[in-house]
């Protein structure tokens, strides 16, 4: 089945019912955004869950000596990088990290090839934001970013309804959801996520 990251965790009870119903990541925004948490709420989130379960923190130009230190105390697995960040920070971050694109805006600058990478991101654009749009954008932008040779995650405005498409259009090795499984900015909605897990299980079987 492949990989599933719920974005934007705020609280234990949320953290603990995605990995229930098999979440592969759970990410954990540091900047700025209604999603927003501090290392001390994270730190208290990730010392109850699985190790077996990826803890990825989310950062928007952020001295990547600084989101090594947040690394640390919240115990994360992967820097997931929304900025203007470049391939020379993900050397200073040991290669954990996913770089995010926006599609349409951000390009697949060559010189991410061969970068110290463990996948990219290309999630919606909007102005003065850097994810958590609920936005879909026009899938076909994905083949510009599969040229630079990385896992690719999908993100944008994804949810239950839109999965399978999602799935079998752009056939990604990931997707990243945050709104589209939510009650409101911050709160999952476990009937979502459950809705969302049986689907991507069901596209799945032979």
């Amino acid at each position: 089945m492949i990989p599933v990251k719920i974005c934007g965790i705020t609280n234990l009870n949320d953290a603990l019912v995605c990995q229930k119903l098999g979440v592969s990541a759970l990410g954990f925004v540091f900047a700025p955004s209604p999603r927003r948490v501090s290392v001390e709420q994270v730190a208290q989130i990730t010392r109850h869950l699985s190790p077996l379960i990826l803890k990825v923190g989310v950062f928007v130009d952020e001295d990547p000596l600084r989101i090594h230190e947040v690394m640390e105390a919240c115990r994360l697995d992967l820097a997931q990088l929304h900025g203007a960040e470049k391939p020379e920070h993900c050397q200073i971050l040991g290669g954990r990290v996913i770089k995010a694109f926006r599609a349409g805006r951000d390009q697949p600058d060559p010189e991410w090839r061969g970068a110290p990478l463990r996948g990219i991101l290309v999630d919606s654009y909007a102005a003065n934001v850097y994810g958590g749009t609920g936005q879909v954008f026009d899938w076909a932008l994905v083949a510009n970013y599969r040229k630079l040779g990385f896992p690719l995650i999908l993100a944008g405005g994804l949810n239950p309804e839109n999965i399978g498409a999602a799935l079998r259009r752009v056939q990604p090795d990931g997707i990243d959801l945050s709104s589209g499984v939510e009650k409101s900015p911050g709160i999952k909605d476990p009937d979502k996520i459950a809705r969302l897990m049986a689907t991507i299980r069901n596209s799945s079987s032979p």
